[in-house]
């Protein structure tokens, strides 16, 4: 079964950017404990690790709790060598990791609360399909409901046309094949026609929004582009085509859009209800 592209939204960024502080700080304390470095200064860096998964997880407010507890872990762990030698020789030690750690915290949190909004507000108006280039569910659903006001108000009647098949190739292959099957869909359609790729459980649909087609006229497109496109991938099997039209098959419409708003809650799950 094809792999399509996941959507880099905040949950992935948040996951993508921990294991990026992991192996960055684990190789930071690797060196350090290569070189000799007094153990507990090495743990002392690894300390940060709690500091960051909590500011990713839980913004500001993990970042600080999570940098007090860091210091406190690296008072404990100076405390027989305080008992030892005394204080003194540990105040500047002990002050400068302690602001690094709360810095470290509240840095950290400030900047995750920042890529969140930007990237919810990026989610929230994004229209574009990433694979393809061509426009996403979110679009279609929100050009559903002008064409159907549209068409409400002045009397009119739009078409839309779906294919969908699961492809039987992957990775650069399957990205390759999905942009050349994007721009064929693309070039066949008028310029007032607007064409959305999505895709759903390992499925790719490309619906296409025909205004001022009526049922003959988008079976007939359907035909003619499922012939095109039939074997593209090589593989036996056909696109599944299927045509909606509006006002004589609301139902149909209706499923529809409510179909695009389940795969735009899969793709968009923080902003999708927005």
């Amino acid at each position: 079964m094809a792999a399509p592209m996941k959507l880099l939204n905040y949950e992935r960024t948040r996951w993508v950017l921990l294991l990026a502080g992991l192996v960055l700080l684990g190789g930071i304390a690797a060196v350090m404990f290569a070189r000799r470095v007094d153990p507990v200064e090495v743990a002392a860096t690894l300390l940060f690790l709690p500091i960051f998964m909590a500011f990713l997880l839980f913004g500001i407010r993990g970042g600080l709790i999570g940098g007090v507890l860091a210091c406190a872990a690296y008072l404990a762990l100076r405390y027989p060598a305080i008992q030892a030698v005394g204080l003194d020789r540990f105040v500047g030690l002990a002050a400068t990791r302690t602001l690094g750690y709360l810095a470290f915290g509240a840095a950290g949190g400030w900047a995750t609360s920042v890529l969140k909004t930007s990237i919810h507000k990026l989610d929230l108006y994004d229209q574009i399909d990433s694979e393809t280039g061509l426009h996403n569910s979110r679009y279609l659903i929100e050009t559903l409901d002008l064409e159907r006001s549209r068409a409400v108000r002045y009397e009119k009647v739009f078409s839309i046309v779906t294919i969908e098949r699961t492809l039987a190739v992957e990775g650069k292959a399957r990205a390759r094949l999905i942009k050349e099957i994007a721009g064929r869909i693309r070039s066949g359609a008028r310029t007032v026609d607007q064409v959305v790729h999505a895709t759903q459980d390992g499925t790719d649909i490309f619906s296409i929004v025909l205004p001022e087609t009526g049922a003959e006229g988008a079976r007939v497109f359907a035909g003619k582009l499922t012939a095109q496109l039939d074997g593209e991938d090589g593989s036996p099997g056909a696109w599944a085509a299927s045509t909606v039209t509006f006002p004589t098959d609301e139902a149909g419409l209706t499923d529809l859009i409510d179909r695009y708003r389940s795969i735009l809650k899969a793709d968009y799950p923080e902003t999708a209800s927005v």
